[in-house]
């Protein structure tokens, strides 16, 4: 009689291991590389980070993107590829800011990166403090090339292309929002071209579009750093998907 005795080899549960770790890897570089290609050409989850939006938008919700409506933008740069259309009065959108400088070439390949691993939680950009910064902004459009935007007692009327007569915001827009607060942002200088307290009449050209924010008194927008370019209008907020209790379109 033969008697047999199984022995456990290390060797063996290493080479358990071995596959295993790769498929693991493998799975995380693939999944990243999708969340890379929708994130940049197709559709971007985004969440509010302030309360300039309210009531509309408010700080912790998180939306979608569309990219594809004005065209995706080439990675690590302001070009942009074909979209189905042009932003309109009234849309929501994802703007960069006219102030926001240019980061580093690796700064702009880390980020998403980061973004991916951290579920959305962290940021890498830091302002001139340090501070944790997002490099977007949701606005809404008001203004559209060849408009000219009138500021008079913190109010905004516009003429458009083509018109005489200036007319107030919300007959001009043709979706229904609610305006919050009839004073300057908080912190502004009366100073300021479009701070509200000084009448002044802005021309827009062929590229530039005005965005304010919903809740003026909270907001930095075109009102403080001016019209924003087609190039910097990352996408269009399409649907407010978090919580659960506000999903649907905003």
């Amino acid at each position: 009689m033969i008697g047999s005795v199984e022995r456990y080899s290390p060797a063996a549960g290493k080479r358990r291991a071995g596959p295993l770790g790769g498929r693991l890897l493998r799975v995380v570089l693939i999944g990243l590389l999708l969340y890379l290609v929708v994130s940049r050409f197709i559709a971007g989850s985004y969440r509010i980070e302030s309360v300039s939006m309210e009531p509309s938008l408010l700080p912790a919700q998180r939306v979608i993107v569309s990219l594809i409506a004005y065209g995706p933008r080439v990675p690590y740069s302001l070009a942009r590829l074909p979209g189905m259309g042009l932003p309109q009065r009234g849309d929501l959108v994802v703007v960069q800011p006219p102030f926001v400088s240019d980061a580093s070439l690796v700064l702009k390949i880390a980020e998403p990166v980061a973004s991916f691993f951290s579920l959305q939680k962290l940021t890498l950009f830091r302002d001139p403090f340090g501070s944790p910064v997002t490099s977007y902004m949701v606005k809404r459009v008001v203004g559209l090339p060849g408009d000219t935007i009138r500021l008079s007692h913190f109010s905004v009327s516009v003429r458009p292309r083509g018109g005489t007569d200036f007319v107030p915001e919300q007959q001009m827009v043709p979706v229904t929002y609610t305006v919050q607060g009839s004073m300057p942002a908080r912190g502004w200088s009366e100073q300021l071209p479009l701070s509200g307290t000084r009448n002044g009449d802005l021309l827009l050209d062929d590229q530039q579009y005005f965005v304010l924010g919903d809740n003026r008194p909270s907001s930095s927008d075109s009102r403080s750093w001016g019209p924003v370019r087609l190039e910097r209008i990352v996408g269009k907020v399409v649907y407010r998907y978090w919580p659960p209790a506000a999903i649907g379109i905003p």
